[in-house]
């Protein structure tokens, strides 16, 4: 987020990882001077403009392609740097066009693993922020109408049978070093929490093709295994 000091500007940058490739699953965000650096800073004893955050987005997206480049450059960060925050998606098919049936599995959820938060309800969009979890680092619960953000803002174009395509997405405030997080016994928490909200619904899989959090892990350990993503959710072009 922006901060006001005038004497240390907020700042974004975009890297292009491939070559006239814009998209933000190949794109590098540095930011300078946000409230998130500020505070690291300020735990750390460092000057303000000590620390810079670095984005990768869109590591897990059906209807784009990411690069392999994309995952080298990523397993050099995380090796040397600690992570920030992170997060974990899963994709279900789900009739309902209502959020608001969400919120009581939600509930119902936050009950049994003893997860408190702050429910808010935006457009096809529900929010839990500022969790506090006992098990793990749990920072916001998202779930959205991923079909619809795909094709009304990013105008894409979808096939037909992801038309109920929903998203669940887990944002965990780490300042850890990932791939020792990532195979700690914690990480089975937030995947149960994962695959219990699925089962709630009724649902007993995923449209994901494979469970990509393990092939992620094994690019990031060792990229010489790197190769491209390809979509699967966008209609062929003639």
């Amino acid at each position: 987020m922006k901060t006001k000091d005038k004497f240390y500007e907020f700042k974004v940058r975009y890297i292009n990882i491939k070559p006239r490739n814009k998209s933000l699953s190949n794109t590098i965000i540095v930011i300078e001077n946000s409230k998130d650096t500020h505070e690291v800073a300020r735990k750390n004893k460092k000057k303000k403009d000590f620390y810079v955050e670095v984005q990768f987005n869109g590591l897990f997206q059906p209807s784009k392609s990411v690069v392999a480049d994309v995952y080298k450059v990523l397993s050099k960060m995380v090796k040397r740097f600690k992570a920030y925050s992170f997060d974990i998606a899963c994709d279900f098919c789900d009739e309902s066009a209502s959020m608001r049936k969400y919120e009581e599995h939600l509930h119902e959820l936050s009950l049994n693993k003893k997860i408190k938060g702050e429910m808010v309800f935006y457009k096809k969009s529900l929010y839990v922020n500022g969790v506090h979890s006992k098990f793990f680092n749990l920072d916001r619960i998202l779930i959205y109408d991923k079909y619809e953000k795909q094709t009304s803002y990013h105008k894409e174009k979808i096939k037909e049978e992801f038309k109920d395509w929903k998203r669940l997405e887990l944002t965990f405030k780490l300042n850890y070093k990932f791939l020792k997080y990532i195979q700690h016994k914690h990480i089975h928490d937030a995947l149960d929490f994962i695959y219990d909200f699925i089962a709630l619904l009724g649902k007993t899989y995923s449209f994901t093709k494979e469970l990509l959090l393990i092939k992620q892990t094994k690019y990031l350990i060792n990229p010489r295994w790197t190769k491209d993503i390809k979509p699967y959710a966008l209609k062929d072009v003639a």
